[in-house]
């Protein structure tokens, strides 16, 4: 209850306070943050994916910045030979604006990195762009094969038959399949544990079925032992799937499926827009605010 009490206190306090508590889940304000976090990561075993904060800008010349960072971030990933892809956001692009901006950015970048040979994560978000988003995944990744994937999330209601769609639309899809952290209204989504839990697994078992590669983003024990029995269902190979995780979550489970062999990427947020993302953190996972103060209290040990 303290945790939870602070971590709800968060948006109130200031800025620096704030950063003592999540620094763990954010690489850094600079680009050169996430590099130096990619090379750690990639000298425990596990792959990036690198991803500039900030969302749901209406900012055109924001929009116009945010291509050129991405443009960095793949220069620095060719020259520093970083294990690391990027994921991208529609609304980080200007989908505000309007859709035909966001996809001459998002496009923009996606060519850049696809020149370099380097992978593009396409992010889902909330339920209005879910359209927009498959619809550019399919349109990319068939005028440059596996240049890019796109993200699924086992909350919405739809999910198994957008699966369907994309598997029958396109060969061997990429997806990031996970649990959706946004609140969707209860007509399109299970809003219940029990429930997305049940989709989840129900959504992987389409998509090996379907044989497409599938990035396994939960931090969920039961998600987690559920995917390795019907990863042995399925009798797959350890190059045909991966888990991914957040930076700063689990980090026993990060270490155990590593252990045990698994390809393993973990998400690298950077930028300075890191306070907001921060936060929302920290509301869904209020112990580490007892586990930064303890470590404080303790001297890290």
């Amino acid at each position: 209850m303290f945790n939870t009490l602070i971590a709800n206190s968060m948006p109130y306090m200031p800025k620096a306070l704030v950063g003592f508590f999540a620094k763990r889940y954010v690489a850094g304000a600079l680009p050169e943050d996430a590099f130096r976090m990619t090379k750690a990561l990639n000298a425990e075993g596990a792959m990036g994916t690198v991803d500039l904060l900030g969302e749901f800008t209406d900012d055109i010349n924001k929009a116009k910045q945010t291509v050129e960072m991405y443009k960095l971030v793949l220069d620095n990933i060719e020259a520093q030979n970083l294990d690391t892809n990027i994921s991208i956001k529609p609304t980080a692009f200007g989908i505000l604006l309007n859709e035909e901006t966001s996809t001459k950015y998002m496009t923009e970048v996606i060519s850049y990195a696809y020149s370099k040979g380097i992978f593009v994560r396409i992010d889902m978000e909330n339920h209005p762009y879910t359209d927009y988003t498959i619809d550019l995944y399919l349109t990319l990744s068939k005028e440059m094969p596996k240049s890019c994937g796109t993200v699924l999330q086992a909350c919405l209601k739809r999910t198994l038959d957008d699966i369907k769609h994309i598997t029958e639309s396109t060969d061997r899809a990429n997806i990031r399949l996970c649990k959706g952290i946004y609140k969707e209204p209860d007509d399109i989504a299970y809003n219940n544990r029990k429930k997305v839990q049940e989709n989840f697994l129900a959504c992987l078992e389409l998509l090996f079925q379907k044989k497409a590669y599938v990035g396994i983003a939960t931090h969920d024990d039961v998600l987690v032992n559920g995917a390795m029995e019907l990863i042995k269902k399925y009798k797959l190979e350890k190059h045909e799937y991966e888990f991914q995780m957040l930076l700063g979550v689990r980090s026993e489970l990060r270490k155990r499926l590593l252990a045990e062999g698994h390809r393993l990427r973990i998400y690298t947020p950077f930028g300075e827009d890191w306070l907001p993302y921060s936060i929302r953190r920290l509301k869904e996972n209020p112990a580490i605010v007892g586990s930064a103060i303890k470590g404080f209290l303790t001297g890290g040990k």
